[in-house]
């Protein structure tokens, strides 16, 4: 049977190779369309452990294969979903890569196995996952994006989405924790997430996680909470397979490359400076000379000394200002054309250039194809390189570092063990200033103490770097453990969790600081910013502000907030960060920056260039940036703008069909199921409300019905004769649906404003032709803007029928997810208005909604702040009796309380219906019912959906 089932996955492994060599696809022989290695074939029969201790560069990343086989072929109990957490920017898009060709060859293979690959990094976001909760996938991403939205925090992402990547994240997961040894006090974090997923908010569904180094340990596991839940030490299976996994490395022939290659290391430091004199003086010649500055002269001089024709060489600094440093004296002093500059400070659609040009030589160099008289390539870079990255290096120059990162940058030195001759030299830049408690970016003990292993190390490093690691490992194993272990930091307990469940704004207007339990208290966090151009101080509002969504993965990039905050206060000038209630840029000062925020500057503001990335220089200005432009606001309901018009009988009916069909395919049960299906039967009741329907910008063309959806309306502002725009409009949509003109004023000038509604949005080309018709005084999209949450409608009226009916309809929790399924209505009623005399824009008349002849009144008593009630009995013994709790009430039951021997009492859920279920059961079932709203609106499942395009001017 064992052989049978080993069989089995080395033809899985095969396929998934398939047509592969070790040189075009940079990978160790036997990952190569060839067989797994033995201890890859002992994680697919013998599951995924808890702690995975193998050395980087033995295909660690190969172990995907082995989870998918087990889903997809060996029928075992894996997780739908697997989440490759990476502990920094390290090329993201190469592990994608891999993983995108291992599984498209394998759906060529056989259809069945369809497993699609997403990334999420700072500047690359690909959200498509969050809508495939009954699809098997794997999404890699960096820990500040992985963590954040594990933490209902998401890194540059609007926070009316939070809520359906923390379900989802924390539900039917396999997390597979990368380097843990960079993680810092995110690694703390994923075990304090395991925790909670297992014992304290256990997930509707099983959420694994398994962390994958080979010289960390399991300290990381003896927190506090885990201590008390009899999860701090490695189970017995994980003690077996420890064993078994020894013996897989150590007995396996295909390893003999790793266990013989190379990587000799040695100290550098600049020749030394000629001797001073003074006053004609010679020196004694105990001073006659002394050591040289390290500077980023002397190491472009040095690197170009040492590099070798047609190889790779690597430059390894520990800050970006460093490597920006060197790579301009070898641009400026060496004239050097063959380098390339790779940190994380780059726009998205610049990083990209530059990951493009390595990854080409180095796949040129692997497979004999570089052109005789090549020069090579140098690539100067900063911790970026250090995990995640498979490329092999002829040269390394690197800072001195903390030891887990020396022990990274070596692994990308005769990586393949094919380049015995490959060597990589080591110095120290001098400390700065006065600080003695960090050396650039680190901790100066940390320094110290992998300057005291490297002097150890180099003497032993001629030898095989396996033989020669285990050596120092014995003559220094106290220094190597301290130097492993990880540092305690701050890190989020039941409460915290439980606290972040709330997506509301703080007393002051912000959001809880989730950074410390991401990456502590770095200087190095990120924002993420980009530059858009517009006249004048202050960004457009309204309607002038025309210009395109934000991309963030073209445009974003990521800098140090700490950086930020410094370029502002020296150059005079101004980030703008968006309200989404109040649908305007605003301006931030710099001491309210903060990690995870998305912050806008204007072109002229300067700081970035496209060679070097950011550079804080007001001169480094940008040629071309687009106009600015909106982003979300709690005001819009663009799902709504479907492209189509569809009655709201139907959507109702479709969401309901997709919600059976989620739940089939996840296999969920009971009452939880029931109140997803009837959440999504009845989520858009709201939308009958009078107010929303005559919002739209026209019920014509299904006459008589309540709609849901509607197409996008694009329009322009137009002074004197129209007949030129419309006829310029007509070129670009000639299908497009003539809405009724509208007299309106733009400044001070009577405008008409053409309106046409269309299926698809117009490109920016499209807007920028028609606003180049003379008359034209504007022209852009108009957002659908109903002035209230339909959602908030939809909860109120079937609270009023859940109190009201016995047996109930529906249990409690499918008013909450109906009211959620948009992310703006959650864990508060509350007026949106200045009057204050609405809930979210509901105002209490008129009281009842009517659909197909049936009344829904609406309850308002649900939205009061605390219970409602009476006091009853004699003077003294008076007894409250409660007639409403309150939308708090309500949350309070279903969430639970944080301490897990208090069960909510708040009186708002019965006993028997789903309750205390726990922020992350909540979040999921959050996510399934938007999931839901999303397919049925999705206009190819759509029911009965009219696009303007099919209908003939009006007709």
């Amino acid at each position: 049977m064992s052989n049978s089932r080993e069989e089995s996955f080395t033809k899985f492994f095969e396929r998934a190779t398939a047509g592969l060599t070790p040189a075009t696809a940079g990978l160790t022989p036997a990952t190569a369309g060839l067989t797994p290695y033995k201890w890859q074939t002992l994680i697919a029969t013998e599951g995924l452990p808890d702690v995975l201790t193998v050395h980087t560069g033995l295909g660690k990343t190969e172990v995907v294969l082995a989870w998918a086989w087990r889903l997809l072929v060996d029928g075992q109990p894996e997780p739908r979903h697997l989440v490759y957490c990476l502990p920094m920017r390290s090329l993201v898009t190469q592990t994608v890569k891999r993983l995108k060709d291992y599984f498209d060859s394998l759906k060529q293979a056989c259809p069945f196995f369809d497993v699609k690959v997403y990334q999420l990094m700072g500047g690359a976001i690909d959200d498509e996952w969050a809508s495939q909760p009954d699809k098997p996938w794997v999404l890699v991403g960096t820990q500040d994006q992985l963590l954040s939205r594990a933490l209902n925090r998401g890194y540059a992402m609007r926070r009316f989405d939070w809520p359906v990547h923390f379900g989802l994240l924390n539900n039917d997961c396999r997390w597979l924790i990368d380097e843990v040894q960079l993680m810092g006090p995110g690694l703390w974090t994923t075990s304090q997430l395991d925790w909670m997923r297992r014992k304290r908010f256990p997930s509707l569904k099983p959420c694994l996680t398994t962390w994958m180094s080979a010289t960390i340990g399991t300290s990381f596991l003896s927190t506090t909470d885990r201590v008390a839940d009899c999860l701090d030490k490695p189970s017995q299976e994980q003690d077996a397979f420890e064993k078994k996994l020894k013996a897989a490395l150590d007995g396996d022939p295909a390893l003999q490359w790793w266990r013989e290659a190379k990587r000799p290391l040695a100290w550098w430091q600049p020749d030394t400076a000629e001797p001073k004199t003074g006053k004609g003086k010679k020196q004694s010649p105990a001073k006659s000379a002394t050591p040289a500055t390290v500077t980023p002269e002397n190491i472009a001089t040095f690197v170009m000394k040492n590099h070798v024709a047609g190889k790779l060489t690597l430059v390894i600094c520990n800050t970006v200002e460093l490597a920006q440093d060197v790579f301009r004296q070898l641009d400026v002093k060496h004239k050097v054309e063959h380098k390339v500059l790779l940190t994380s400070r780059f726009r998205g659609e610049d990083r990209s250039q530059h990951e493009q040009r390595l990854m080409e030589f180095d796949a040129k160099r692997k497979t004999g194809n570089l052109p005789p008289n090549d020069p090579g390539l140098i690539c100067v870079s900063t911790q970026v390189i250090e995990a995640g990255i498979d490329i092999s290096a002829h040269r390394l120059f690197t800072e001195l570092a903390p030891w887990p990162s020396m022990l990274q940058r070596l692994g990308r030195l005769n990586r393949k063990g094919d380049d015995q001759g490959a060597r990589g030299w080591v110095w120290e830049t001098p400390e700065k200033g006065g600080n003695n408690e960090r050396i650039g970016p680190y901790e100066a003990a940390d320094i110290e103490l992998a300057k005291m292993l490297v002097d150890a190390f180099a003497p032993l490093s001629e030898k095989a770097f396996s033989k020669a690691i285990e050596e120092l490992n014995k003559t220094k194993k106290n220094e190597v453990t301290e130097a492993l272990k990880p540092k305690l930091s701050p890190l989020p307990r039941a409460l915290d969790v439980h606290g972040l469940f709330s997506t509301e704004r703080d007393v002051h207007g912000g959001f809880t600081d989730v950074s410390a339990f991401v990456r502590g208290t770095d200087p190095d966090l990120d924002v993420m910013v980009f530059w858009r151009d517009w006249s004048g101080e202050h960004p457009p509002s309204g309607d002038d502000l025309d210009g395109p969504l934000l991309k963030p993965a073209k445009e974003g990039c990521p800098v140090s907030f700490i950086r930020v905050q410094e370029f502002l206060k020296t150059s005079q000038g101004q980030a703008w960060l968006w309200n989404d209630e109040t649908g305007c840029w605003e301006p931030i000062s710099p001491e309210s920056i903060r990690p995870g925020m998305l912050l806008m500057l204007k072109r002229d503001v300067g700081g970035y260039d496209e060679t070097e990335g950011w550079t804080g220089n007001t001169s480094n200005v940008l040629a071309n940036v687009p106009r600015a432009g909106r982003i979300a606001t709690l005001g819009d309901d663009t799902r709504t703008e479907a492209g189509y018009w569809s009655k709201l009988t139907d959507h109702l009916e479709d969401a309901k069909r997709e919600a059976e069909e989620l739940c089939n395919a996840i296999c969920l049960q009971g009452d939880l199921r029931k109140a997803v299906v009837e959440a999504a039967a009845l989520h858009d009741l709201g939308k009958a409300h009078p107010q929303w329907q005559n919002r739209l910008p026209t019920r014509a063309v299904i006459p008589g019905k309540l709609l849901a959806k509607c197409p996008r309306v694009v329009a322009a502002d137009v002074a004197g004769d129209a007949s030129a725009v419309r006829s310029e409009f007509a070129k670009l949509r000639p299908e497009a649906y003539a809405l009724p003109d509208e007299q309106c004023r733009r400044g001070r000038e009577e405008v008409l404003r053409l309106r046409w509604a269309i299926d698809d949005k117009l490109r920016e080309d499209e807007l920028k032709s028609l606003r180049s018709v003379p008359g034209v005084r504007w022209a852009g999209h108009i957002p659908f803007r109903p002035g209230l949450r339909h959602e908030a409608a939809s909860a109120l009226a079937m609270w009023r029928k859940y109190r009201n009916s016995e047996p109930k309809p529906y249990p409690a929790l499918a008013v909450y997810l109906a009211a959620a399924h948009h992310g703006k209505v959650r864990t508060v009623m509350r007026s949106t208005t200045e009057e204050g005399d609405d809930v979210f824009g509901i105002r209490s008349e008129p009281g009842s909604l009517v659909i197909e002849c049936e009344h829904w009144l609406l309850d308002f008593s649900v939205t009061k702040d605390g219970a409602e009630g009476r006091w009853e009995g004699e003077e003294g013994k008076e007894e409250f009796v409660m007639t409403g709790p309150g939308w708090t009430g309500l949350v309070t039951d279903l969430l639970g309380p944080w301490r897990p021997e208090e069960k909510s009492d708040a009186g708002a859920v019965p006993q028997g219906e789903p309750m205390d279920l726990g922020p992350f059961a909540l979040a999921y079932l959050e996510a399934l019912v938007r999931i839901a709203d999303w397919r049925a609106s999705d206009p190819s499942r759509a029911t009965g959906a009219v696009k303007p395009s099919e209908v003939r001017n009006g007709c």
